[in-house]
């Protein structure tokens, strides 16, 4: 089941987010945060879940755009499914939700962010349609 995430999955979510990042001691999942994003109608921070279990995780953000009308763009970040997990659908469902969200909303695109290391992720992002079309800089301040 795919749904927005609650206080409750706090601890799980911060802990999916150290696979996707082990060797970065700064993240920290905020319950304020996650309250703060549900309630927030342009952000989504998703999770599935398996046997009252969180398994994958993606945060979807719904940008407004001054080029194309009133047409949004979206931004996916965040994308990790649980090494045990994966390969049994859970990124696929993710993904269809959040675009399914991102077509009701008459987005125009959607780009995902992700690190140049993570080939095996951006192929399975290519096997959804996306292309790598762009270089992408990052400036942490």
């Amino acid at each position: 089941m795919i749904r927005e995430a609650e206080q409750r999955d706090r601890e799980r979510i911060e802990e999916l987010y150290k696979i996707l990042i082990p060797d970065d001691d700064e993240i920290k999942v905020l319950n304020e945060r996650i309250d703060q994003i549900k309630i927030d109608p342009n952000h989504f921070l998703l999770v599935f879940e398996m046997d009252r279990r969180v398994e994958g995780t993606v945060m979807l953000s719904l940008c407004p755009d001054a080029m194309y009308g009133n047409r949004p763009y979206a931004i996916m970040e965040n994308l990790i499914v649980d090494p045990a997990f994966q390969g049994r659908g859970v990124g696929i469902q993710l993904f269809e939700y959040a675009e399914a969200h991102c077509k009701e909303n008459n987005c125009r695109e959607i780009l995902i962010m992700s690190n140049v290391i993570r080939t095996s992720a951006h192929e399975f992002f290519e096997q959804r349609g996306f292309s790598h079309v762009a270089k992408g800089f990052k400036k942490y301040i």
